[in-house]
């Protein structure tokens, strides 16, 4: 049997599982993307031209099966971008004028003020939607200011999820952050953080993600620690606390594709024990460095602006697809790693990106397609920044992506 005859005969053979227990486990939902926005406020003054304020946000947007099947999601998800839009418009207005007051009053101390917009999904299936927002600004102090948000949808309804229909206790839920917190980050010096935490989880006031495997929690900047000490997160995995957690959640797809953000530790769990699994990945001279559970492996080549994916597939077998640019070029490749007895081990560099690129004259128009459902996702070549790239189907397989036809 060939690879794409394998890769179809396993999705109809999940779906028709699916219909046979009436779709009581959660399917994974592809059709995930975000488009890029971006736009540069330039003045000129006795000093000369210069660019008073940048913004770039990315707006999260469905495919046109995702739009037919899920609606009120659609809406849900297309009043976000709207209100989000409004609020970089706000802001667009009311910090270039600061920025302006800035220029003129301490030019020596002046660079452009800033505002970006991020949107990485958490987990998209049939059962749930949830997703990262991250908010960056940047207004003439010591630091820019960073706040991510987290927001978990009902796929069918398109309504926020609150915690209490995940969680059980959140008064224990409490205390398992406040001791996860004092376990991952002993260095971190932090204030009142028992009491906000609890605080928190009592009001249902946590910000957080639903993942396939848990709950991640976000705490920002100020927020129970300093600055200095940058976001901090705390991930629960269901197997962790079973009783915690209500079991309409608490199953995965079969097969999933989780993207994540690189520089920060993410928590999954790759065996079936149960036990957490950390990985982290950063660019390094010469290449990427990958730690799994302490374990630090390096791969060549050296890629930028990392965005990875954990795809995990029905026979257990876990993959990490770190898209990546390279090094002194616009083109982009896919490094594919597996994930097995506490190594990563190279499956080769992929031509493909999740970087889909429109040239629209003078500019170029960028969207990102999230890997979300392994056994079909979209890839584009990347043979040029400027030309328009070519988007195919993928599966993955046993070596990376295999074309579908």
């Amino acid at each position: 049997m060939g690879k794409k005859t394998l890769v179809l005969f396993l999705a109809l053979l999940l779906a028709a599982g699916a219909i046979a227990t009436g779709e009581a486990a959660p399917r994974a939902l592809g059709g995930f993307f975000k488009q890029e926005h971006q736009l540069s406020d330039m003045d000129r003054d006795a000093r000369g031209e210069y660019e008073r304020f940048h913004q770039h946000i990315s707006g999260l947007g469905v495919s046109r099966e995702v739009r037919d099947k899920y609606p009120e999601l659609t809406e849900a998800i297309t009043k976000i971008n709207k209100e989000e839009y409004a609020r970089g418009r706000k802001l667009r207005e009311t910090m270039g004028e600061e920025a302006a007051r800035m220029r003129r009053e301490a030019p020596q101390y002046f660079h452009a003020f800033q505002h970006r917009l991020d949107n990485t999904l958490r987990r998209a299936d049939t059962l749930a939607v949830s997703f990262i927002q991250k908010d960056f600004t940047f207004g003439g102090g010591a630091h820019g200011m960073s706040v991510w948000q987290g927001v978990n949808l009902e796929t069918k309804t398109g309504r926020p999820i609150p915690l209490k229909d995940v969680v059980r206790d959140t008064a224990a839920l409490g205390e398992i952050i406040i001791k996860r917190l004092q376990d991952d980050y002993p260095e971190v010096s932090f204030f009142d953080m028992e009491k906000t935490v609890r605080d928190k989880a009592g009001a249902q006031k946590l910000n957080w993600t639903l993942d396939p495997l848990g709950l991640t929690f976000y705490f920002n900047p100020y927020e129970i620690a300093s600055y200095a000490d940058g976001l901090l997160t705390v991930t629960i995995l269901y197997k962790e606390h079973p009783g915690l957690f209500r079991e309409k959640y608490t199953e995965a797809p079969a097969t999933y594709g989780q993207p994540f953000c690189s520089y920060y530790p993410f928590v999954t769990c790759l065996g079936e024990e149960g036990e957490r699994d950390v990985l982290s990945l950063i660019p390094v001279e010469g290449a990427v460095k990958v730690t799994v559970n302490g374990r630090a492996f390096d791969f060549e080549p050296e890629l930028k602006d990392l965005r990875p994916v954990l795809v995990h597939l029905a026979d257990g077998r876990n993959f990490l697809y770190i898209d990546g640019g390279e090094k002194g070029s616009t083109e982009r490749k896919i490094l594919v790693l597996e994930l097995k007895e506490g190594e990563a081990v190279s499956r080769g560099l992929q031509p493909y990106s999740f970087r889909r690129t429109i040239p629209v004259s003078p500019a170029v128009q960028v969207y990102w397609n999230f890997l979300t459902d392994p056994l079909h996702f979209t890839l584009d070549g990347t043979e040029s920044f400027f030309r328009a790239s070519v988007s195919k189907s993928y599966a993955a397989g046993s070596a990376g992506p295999v074309e579908l036809p």
